[in-house]
Order: C-alpha cells, then sequence, then structure tokens
C-alpha cells in the first residue's frame, strides 16, 4: 500500500452538526482543497489555511500546557494589526479559504480581535475561526465577534467534572464557560443568525467516557468532539521511527506567530523547521520555501521520521502507534 496523508486523522465528532456541512458551492470548493490537497500531495501556489497566532498570552496556568510555561517573556505578545492585515490582504490575492486566530494564547486577550475577524470577512476568508478557553466569552464580546463575523468557534473543555477540571486549567471557572457558551447560542438564537457555529471539544484523555461528554456538553454547542490523546513520554520509539507516514499539514496550512515567525505546521513547539518571517517574507514565498518542499519530499516517499522536526513530533508518533495497533487487532 502507497503512503496516505489523511486529513483530520486526529479528530473524532460525537454528535451534533459539523459546521461544514454548509450547502455554498464556495465552501464545498474549500473543503474539497482540504482534503484533496494532502490526499493527492499537492501544494498548490498559496495555502489553503493559515493558523495565525492572535496572541501568545493567555488567562489561565493549565498544568497540561506544553507551550506557553516554555516561552521566554519576550516571545508573548499580540500580533501588530499592521502585519496581519499584509497577511490578509496577500491572502485575498490568493484567495485564502481559512483562518484559525489562535496557535497559543487564548485569542480573546488580543484587544482588536473582533477587528481581526473582520478584516478576513472583508478579505474574502470563507472559513473564521478560533480556539479559547471560554473565560473571556461574555456577552458583549459575543456580540461583538457576531457582528464581525465570524464563523465559528471551538471551547476547550476537558471532561465534566468541575473539580477535576479547574484543577487542571487553573484560574478556569467551570460554570462561568458553560455560562458563556450557553449564552453565545441563545445571542444567535435571538438575532437569527446562523454563525457562528459552536464546537465543544475535549482531548480524548485516557479513562474519559466520550459517550457520556457528548451527552453533558450537547445542549450548549452545534457539536462535540474529540482530539486524540498525545503524551510524547508513552509514545513507543517504534512509533517515532516508523517510516510510512505521511502528515496532511505541509499541503494544507502554515502557521505564522504573533511576531511573524512561520512554522510549516502547528506541531513545531521546538522550532526544529522554521520557514522565516512573515515581516521578511511573502506567505507564498513562504510557502513555497526549499525547507518546507524538502519536508514534502520526505512525507510524499514516506520518509517523514528522517525530518527532524516531525520524528519527534507527538502527534505523528501517536498516528502510526494507532495505525500499528489497528493493524495488530485485524484477525
Amino acid at each position: 500500500m502507497g503512503v496516505e496523508a489523511k486529513p483530520n486523522c486526529n479528530f473524532s465528532a460525537l454528535g451534533g452538526t459539523s459546521p461544514h456541512e454548509a450547502d455554498d458551492a464556495r465552501y464545498r470548493q474549500y473543503r474539497a482543497e482540504w482534503e484533496g490537497r494532502p490526499r493527492r500531495f499537492e501544494a498548490g501556489a498559496f495555502p489553503v489555511h493559515l493558523d495565525l497566532e492572535a496572541t501568545s498570552r493567555c488567562n489561565l496556568k493549565c498544568t497540561f500546557c506544553d507551550k506557553l510555561p516554555f516561552l521566554p517573556r519576550e516571545k508573548l505578545g499580540d500580533m501588530d494589526f499592521g502585519l496581519f492585515g499584509r497577511i490578509l490582504d496577500e491572502g485575498r490575492e490568493h484567495g485564502l479559504c481559512g483562518l484559525k486566530l489562535s496557535y497559543r494564547g487564548e485569542p480573546l486577550l488580543h484587544p482588536r480581535i473582533a477587528d481581526m475577524v473582520r478584516k478576513a470577512k472583508d478579505c474574502g476568508v470563507i472559513d473564521v475561526y478560533f480556539n479559547t478557553n471560554g473565560m473571556l466569552l461574555t456577552e458583549t464580546m459575543a456580540a461583538q465577534l457576531m457582528d464581525a463575523g465570524l464563523d465559528r468557534v471551538s471551547i476547550s473543555v476537558e471532561g465534566t467534572d468541575a473539580n477535576a477540571f479547574e484543577a487542571a486549567r487553573v484560574g478556569a471557572k467551570f460554570e462561568r464557560i458553560k455560562a458563556n457558551a450557553a449564552r453565545l447560542i441563545e445571542l444567535r438564537e435571538r438575532r437569527r443568525l446562523d454563525h457562528p457555529k459552536v464546537r465543544i471539544q475535549t482531548v480524548a484523555l485516557p479513562g474519559l467516557d466520550l459517550t457520556a461528554y457528548a451527552a453533558y456538553w450537547s445542549a450548549y454547542c452545534d457539536q462535540t468532539a474529540a482530539i486524540d490523546y498525545k503524551d510524547p513520554a508513552t509514545l513507543p520509539e517504534q512509533a517515532r521511527e516508523a517510516p510510512g507516514w505521511a502528515c496532511p499539514q505541509p499541503w494544507q496550512r502554515l502557521t505564522i506567530e504573533w511576531d511573524g515567525t512561520v512554522h510549516p505546521c502547528n506541531n513545531d513547539d521546538q522550532a526544529r523547521a522554521l520557514v522565516g518571517n512573515a515581516r521578511e517574507m511573502s506567505i507564498a514565498e513562504c510557502w513555497r520555501a526549499s525547507c518546507v518542499e524538502g519536508l514534502r519530499h520526505l512525507h510524499r516517499a514516506g520518509r517523514s521520521h528522517l525530518a527532524e522536526a516531525c520524528a519527534g513530533c507527538p502527534w505523528r508518533a501517536a498516528q502510526v502507534a494507532k495505525a500499528q495497533a489497528d493493524v495488530g487487532h485485524q484477525p
């Protein structure tokens, strides 16, 4: 069997309606590119999607966070709106389809987050969204985001136990997040809008009953979902070193930090594969940079384990281990 790059292979919908079930030709074409490019190993002239870090600052101190606790103070900040505007203007020229306004940090801390959403929609971006911890999603903020045209939002909540949740997400309030999510849905319905679509999602932690999770949170969102759990400490070495696996990201997206630093994916936490800086390079140049093309070549050939940035990627190793387990369970 040949090497495959499978889109969304670390994501599972648990219940509700997918935000991607849109009866619009342009939207369907966007999702066809998202799904089709990695399957065809085709990058095109420009990414389908950008992960753009509105801010690297956060209002919580989660015990499980593998990004923010290791950032030096000088790496904490908000994206300058001038840089954001230049990136989106280029995106308009190239037909950018998707934009996520989060990477590390809490996007609602950016003082111009609603303006960023509005600028993206004015530039023709079809799918504008972000992940949030939900603490700052007040009625005023929700109204501003709706007015700006936010397409969807994902609220991250682990489990259904308030005490366990607050112990892990230090600074979060379980009931406040529930209230904010409920108010967002109520405000949308009162305004008779179809946006933003709301997803509540969790990491599929060991021991978490996902059926019970979906049932609990279904009243507060349009869709519940789970992201595969990846713990680098428990991944087998053979999974880290195994050949034959390809990641979909090099054909779909680029990640841009608040200061303009560009990564070829959103899992390069150790900055092993830096492309350049969006203050000095165009996004089109970053997309076709030799280092990114080199990564694509290795993934296409089933040799992703030879790329320094990819060999240590827990997401890659988790998917390899999952595939190995599936083969082992076959009769």
